[in-house]
């Protein structure tokens, strides 16, 4: 699953660049989120919990240890004669004990469980991660762009403030001093939102900083982000119901309801007796007449009686009913949250990709064709050189709006992805 996952991202994301050992060396993001799972402590410490449980559950199934004692008894105090008394005597005893009903096994079922439960949580953390980095690396590649854009753009602005200027040199009664204010205005304007754009993309290289720890992220890929095949009509209710049953956060509270029902047995247990067999050697010396004296072995079988259980017993279980049935609850809340988030982001989803098709198709052609008549409108003598600036910055705002849009698409199927790791995770 961990595999198709970064392979999926990969196609949808690109690459990432950082420097390693001083040298500028391009990363894809299936490389980061590699990265990122190889240095994420919480999945090595999974793996530590898994092995523990495994280990546990080979204890709880065991016996447990015999208990021996050594010991001297009705040894007179008058002269401590070992031989004065025929009941003195020298004793080694063993007993061991068998734990109520089948309370080894359901323990190491328990711890069995536990065990299996580290793979799901692992691929759950695996799918956590690739969606965080993916959109902490958005965010990188959403800055880095619209800087692009703005250097792009930037040149057309100096040429509008030098046709101002040669405009008011020349004389012109449409040219004044207020338009070459403007001019100056606009371009401040660009260096700000540059200096802002930049703070934002050494944010998001240093929350990436977090999952690729010892490396500095450069630059992000200047390749543009590519659409995925997730679709809104594509996932329906039944469709998203059975990824969801299927997700690996699901699945572990799965394991926890499944611990809580041994659990429950494991307390049904304590109703029955627990046993313990003992035998015993006991050593007798000489009689002060050197006849021998027999030596004498026993054997005994004890038990104790769940008598008054109202307290104990019975209380323990209601609290592992309880339990379990906590369990339950907290599974249905989480699927009617990741329910709920799915069907929110399908529909964030959809309203963006309409939004995009807008773009496309009407608002970027327009705002060109605005740019266009505003100008030459101005340099006919029938316009104000402020709706040539202000068609400019609208021409501007609209490709970065476009860029915005299709970052927060690529974010929303990342949240999307993450969802549906179900289909994935076997």
């Amino acid at each position: 699953m961990a595999c198709a996952n970064r392979i999926r991202h990969s196609a949808l994301f690109g690459g990432l660049c950082l420097i390693l050992s001083g040298n500028a060396v391009s990363l894809s993001l299936d490389h980061a989120i590699s990265l990122a799972e190889a240095n994420d402590p919480w999945l090595q410490g999974s793996h530590f919990r898994e092995d523990a449980f495994n280990a546990e559950a080979i204890s709880a199934s065991a016996l447990p240890d015999p208990t021996i004692s050594i010991g001297t008894a009705n040894l007179p105090t008058d002269t401590f004669d070992f031989r004065q008394e025929g009941m003195t005597q020298t004793s080694i005893a063993i007993s061991q004990r068998f734990p109520r009903g089948k309370s080894r096994e359901l323990i190491a079922e328990q711890k069995r469980l536990l065990s299996q439960q580290q793979p799901m949580l692992r691929a759950d953390r695996q799918a956590k991660v690739a969606a965080t980095v993916s959109k902490l690396w958005l965010e990188g590649f959403r800055a880095q762009q619209t800087i692009a854009l703005i250097a792009q753009h930037r040149p057309l602005f100096e040429q509008l403030r030098a046709l101002c200027h040669s405009n008011y040199g020349a004389g012109l009664k449409h040219a004044s001093q207020q338009d070459m204010i403007g001019a100056e205005l606009a371009l401040s304007r660009l260096d700000d939102r540059v200096i802002a754009l930049k703070q934002r993309q050494e944010l998001a290289r240093d929350q990436l900083g977090e999952w690729l720890p010892a490396k500095k992220i450069n630059e992000f890929s200047a390749n543009p982000t590519q659409t995925s095949n997730v679709s809104t009509d594509t996932i329906n209710d039944s469709r998203a119901a059975n990824a969801l049953q299927s997700h690996p956060a699901i699945q572990a509270i799965e394991q926890n309801i499944a611990v809580a029902h041994r659990d429950v047995a494991l307390r049904q247990q304590e109703y029955k007796a627990e046993w313990a067999f003992n035998a015993k050697y006991a050593h007798r010396a000489e009689d002060p007449l050197g006849n021998d004296r027999a030596d004498l072995f026993s054997v005994g079988l004890s038990v104790d009686l769940p008598l008054f259980t109202a307290k104990r017993q019975d209380q323990n279980l209601n609290a592992a009913q309880a339990r379990a049935d906590a369990s339950r609850t907290d599974k249905a809340i989480l699927l009617r949250k990741m329910m709920a988030n799915l069907k929110t982001q399908l529909s964030q989803l959809q309203h963006t990709e309409q939004r995009l098709t807008l773009y496309k198709s009407r608002l970027l052609p327009e705002a060109n064709e605005q740019v266009k008549a505003s100008l030459n409108a101005y340099q006919n003598d029938r316009g104000d050189f402020a709706e040539v600036i202000q068609a400019r910055i609208y021409a501007l705002d609209a490709k970065i709006d476009e860029l915005n849009i299709s970052v927060d698409r690529q974010q929303i199927l990342a949240t999307i992805n993450y969802l549906l790791a179900g289909e994935r995770y076997e």
